[in-house]
């Protein structure tokens, strides 16, 4: 289909030789936003907030903005929101093999865990090295759904519509202090999952129109070309549709913050023995058709001792 006439599929940042630019894929052929609207940001949170009004303009650029080299970026994160809001434990298949890991057993939950990571020291684009913390040895892997919101007054009352877009999320956990928990008072989220790099996402945001099904998507998280965790969202304890109410009782949402929905059996720490990943490998998060979320693991980062006393 000619890209004139055609809202954008999904939208991006990413660095080109003029720097970070907000990008857009229109299907057949990815251009870049921030050059076509003439601004000196590339701010997705915006774009998003003024979607309706720049629809027109937006259907313009498709036949005649910049066209990009799409091999050639260097990816950003698609969004930098006010907040990551990370959903625990969502997953049946999930549950049972971290309960062999020895977490405790979890049953008869009538609203979801969760936990935020900091969204400007954690998230990183796709094919962006992460370093092994030097705190922990025992670095697994997550791969997730994510929900983009973009109408947040539409949380309560039509969850689905207040959602502009899906990315993925790759929620990567040192199971040094995950499962079981070192801590008396259970998980420590900010050393286990918070530290910089610990959120690879991306690379797009898929509008919600043209994502598809959100509970019928395959999930599919690769090592080194070897598949680990091969899923489906039909499996998740609370849908998209739930989770978005929810949080939106629960905290005020804004345009552009991101809801991680959890992640499927598979991972690393359920392996029989326990798998981690090493310098070298890669993962290879797939969803849907939102793309490939690609992240390699670079060396581990200077020992660190986290005792005080």
């Amino acid at each position: 289909m000619n890209a004139a006439g055609a809202l954008p599929r999904r939208v991006g940042v990413a660095r080109t030789a003029a720097g970070p630019e907000l990008i857009a894929d229109y299907g057949d052929r990815v251009v870049s936003l921030t050059a076509a609207l003439g601004w000196d940001h590339c701010s997705t949170i915006e774009l998003i907030r003024r979607w309706d009004e720049l629809a027109p303009r937006l259907e313009e650029i498709g036949g005649s903005g910049t066209e990009l080299d799409s091999a050639a970026l260097t990816w950003e994160p698609p969004v930098m929101p006010q907040k990551v809001i990370c959903v625990g434990a969502n997953y049946t298949d999930h549950l049972e093999e971290m309960e062999r890991a020895g977490a405790p057993k979890i049953e008869g939950v009538t609203y979801p865990f969760s936990f935020l990571k900091p969204p400007s020291t954690a998230l990183v684009g796709s094919d962006v090295e992460v370093a092994i913390p030097g705190f922990g040895t025992e670095l697994d892997w997550e791969a997730e759904l994510a929900i983009v919101i973009g109408r947040p007054q539409l949380a309560r009352t039509d969850p689905l519509g207040a959602i502009f877009g899906y990315t993925m999320l790759n929620d990567l956990s040192l199971r040094d202090f995950v499962a079981p928990f070192p801590h008396p008072l259970g998980l420590d989220a900010v050393i286990g999952k918070g530290w910089d790099g610990a959120a690879p996402i991306g690379p797009w945001i898929t509008r919600t129109e043209l994502a598809g099904d959100p509970t019928g998507m395959v999930i599919e998280l690769r090592v080194n070309g070897a598949p680990k965790q091969q899923s489906s969202t039909a499996k998740m304890i609370f849908s998209v549709a739930e989770l978005v109410a929810f949080y939106g009782r629960v905290l005020t949402l804004e345009v552009g913050d991101v809801i991680a929905t959890g992640t499927p059996a598979g991972v690393g720490a359920g392996a029989q023995p326990p798998e981690f990943l090493r310098p070298g490998d890669v993962m290879e998060c797939e969803i849907g058709d939102l793309g490939v979320l690609r992240t390699p693991i670079g060396p581990t980062a200077e020992p660190i001792s986290l005792d005080i006393h």
